[in-house]
């Protein structure tokens, strides 16, 4: 179950002021950049609107409350071709030593669930299964896997919370994102949805997560308790 938390999903861009420093990699995919002022928040989505994840479901607040504290913070880039840059902080205003990293993944042997990370050993998911709608609505094909699994209690997703909001938000055009985000958590879980995914070449989402602690006796702090989460022991973000 998922503990409560808090976000923003901000809409970012390059700035037209960095066209000069523009990076490619060595295959020359367009590479984001880590100067200042390279990356510029942008309007659309559901930037500067902040969300309140309540165990049970996802609704708007008017602020940030103040009880809660920042957690994680990462930036992503879709490149069409390419697949998906990764940047640990906020690229607007980017922590020295950062870099962005392709979207990657670290296997679970033992329920061969896949994590999410911006420094994983892996390209692809682990396994799948043919009744998983979530690895299409997340994902470009490049991160698919042909290992498949008829067993149910293999091929779940975990991983850092912030990478997995941003697929969420890729994963819907900008334009139907505050319509359709509140309806992807419910009852508890998790649902996928058969809109349009918004992956569009360079459209990019910088996304905050704080802890909000509960009110209720807990027997962990709430940043243990994301990591738990993040983690898979509280379960999974889909199975």
């Amino acid at each position: 179950m998922s503990p409560p938390f808090v976000f923003r999903i901000d809409e970012i861009a390059e700035s037209p002021d960095a066209n000069a420093s523009t990076l490619v990699d060595s295959r020359g995919n367009w590479m984001p950049s880590t100067e200042s002022g390279a990356n510029i928040r942008m309007s659309g989505g559901v930037s500067g609107r902040w969300y309140f994840c309540d165990r049970e479901c996802i609704r708007q607040v008017n602020h940030c409350p103040p009880n809660a504290a920042r957690y994680k913070t990462f930036s992503v880039y879709f490149v069409g071709g390419f697949g998906f840059w990764v940047l640990r902080g906020d690229a607007t205003s980017p922590g020295e030593g950062e870099a962005w990293q392709p979207l990657r993944f670290d296997w679970d042997q033992e329920n061969f669930s896949s994590f999410l990370t911006n420094a994983g050993q892996q390209s692809t998911l682990r396994v799948q299964r043919t009744d998983q709608e979530w690895p299409k609505m997340l994902l470009p094909d490049i991160y698919q896997t042909t290992s498949m699994t008829p067993f149910t209690a293999y091929g779940g997703l975990k991983g850092e919370l912030p990478l997995f909001l941003a697929l969420v938000a890729f994963s819907v055009r900008k334009d139907y994102l505050a319509s359709v985000l509140p309806t992807m958590f419910q009852q508890h879980e998790w649902r996928t949805h058969e809109y349009q995914h918004g992956r569009e070449n360079l459209r990019g989402v910088v996304v905050y997560v704080y802890t909000c602690p509960s009110g209720s006796a807990q027997t962990v702090s709430p940043r243990d308790e994301l990591q738990q989460y993040e983690e898979g022991r509280l379960g999974h973000y889909y199975n």
